[in-house]
């Protein structure tokens, strides 16, 4: 197959995988809020069957079961697919390779989390694996998106500076989202009915509560670190590029993630918020993990003549 037309189904499969490693851990909070984790008791069968019960639960867990096949070919075909055309990028080859171990380890753990009959500690990690299995779909569609291009992202001074500020943000948004993870999965998310103060007040006692203020006041902390970074990033960005528009959209997730949370007590916690909540998660790790890969993507201009030459030697 031509090398361009490779290029192009690369770009087409690690998008459609993405979407695909989205959709899934969208449907994972599905299966947790509605209480279906257990729709099917078993693992790799479901009732002991291919084609299992047509029960709501159940079903659930099934579809969630094979969106997660879809998935797994999505990512070989990705990794296959940097293989044959991007494995002299370093970037786009291992974060490949590391996204096909990862899918692989995912599935073992969710048979795990079923078989354990869905221990809190087993279902964090699945989630922990999955966030990072998207960031490494992420990395591996930037980095191989248009390997000839000699337009930087930004410059070297502005890239260097946002750049601790950005892993800040990271490391932030992955313990946030650990610790809804955590504190759902011990019974807690319920916890506080009241929104900012829990039961009226800033430091409630009893250990349920502290944990679900704890991660209220996380979010408060990471979301100020988010949210500066988006800022920074979308100022010293130039118009219409990739980073203003990833900073832009950055800013615009969280701040919906917060009416969001917010919503989602002042409603009595209904599936349907909780659901989308935890997929606004997701959606802002997304958008993080996009601005980190644009902005750690940027190259001096004096080696953009070198990188076209050893791809086109290639």
């Amino acid at each position: 197959m031509p090398s361009e037309r490779v290029q192009t189904l690369f770009r087409v499969v690690v998008v459609a995988a993405i979407l695909s490693a989205f959709f899934q851990v969208t449907l994972g909070g599905v299966v947790r809020v509605t209480d279906s984790g257990l729709g099917c008791p078993d693992w790799p069968l479901c009732h002991g069957q291919i084609i299992p019960p047509f029960d709501t639960a159940t079903l659930i867990e099934y579809s969630h079961r094979l969106s997660g096949s879809v998935l797994g070919l999505l990512v070989i075909a990705t990794t296959a697919l940097a293989w044959m055309r991007l494995r002299t990028n370093r970037l786009v080859w291992y974060t490949s390779v590391a996204a096909l171990v990862l899918v692989i380890v995912a599935g073992i753990l969710g048979g795990i989390t079923v078989l354990t009959e869905l221990a809190w500690q087993y279902r964090l990690l699945h989630l922990a694996i999955a966030e990072i299995l998207i960031a490494c779909l992420i990395v591996a569609a930037i980095a191989g998106w248009n390997p000839y291009s000699p337009e930087p992202h930004a410059n070297s001074e502005q890239a260097d500076s946002l750049k601790p500020l950005i892993i800040a943000s990271l490391v932030g948004a992955f313990v946030l989202i650990l610790s809804g993870s955590y504190m759902v999965g011990e019974g807690y998310g319920t916890s506080c009915a009241t929104w900012p103060l829990c039961r009226g007040s800033l430091l409630p006692d009893g250990w349920a509560y502290t944990v679900h203020m704890g991660h209220r006041y996380i979010a408060a902390v990471v979301g100020i670190v988010i949210l500066w970074t988006a800022w920074k990033a979308w100022a010293s960005a130039a118009p219409h590029s990739p980073v203003r528009m990833a900073a832009a959209s950055l800013g615009t997730a969280f701040a919906v993630q917060i009416v969001v949370g917010a919503f989602v007590i002042w409603n009595g916690f209904s599936a349907d918020l909780k659901a989308t909540h935890l997929s606004l998660a997701t959606l802002v790790w997304i958008g993080l993990v996009s601005l980190t890969a644009l902005i750690y993507s940027y190259r001096p201009a004096s080696e953009f003549g070198t990188a076209v030459f050893r791809q086109k030697a290639t």
